[in-house]
């Protein structure tokens, strides 16, 4: 897979979020930022981001992806801590 490929169908599956990306092959490395997130578990969240990246998961095009999902609250306080 690509790093666009990646970045679509989270953003497809999550609108209004910002997606950041980085790795090659199937082993990619994503920080989600969204609205979406906000009063969800840590787990919830990472579950709403994989489920928009179940099928290339599933056919083994999507090996691994680790991620890092905020809120822009969130996200305004780890860029400000930087």
């Amino acid at each position: 897979m690509e790093i666009d490929e990646v970045r679509t169908l989270i953003e497809a599956g999550i609108p209004g979020c910002e997606v950041r990306v980085e790795g090659e092959g199937c082993n990619f490395s994503v920080v989600v930022i969204g609205e979406a997130f906000e009063g969800l578990s840590p787990v919830k969240r990472q579950q709403r981001v994989l489920a928009t990246v179940s099928e290339p998961l599933s056919t083994g095009a999507l090996h691994a992806i680790s991620m890092k999902v905020y809120t822009p609250a969130e996200w305004s306080r780890q860029a400000g801590s930087a």
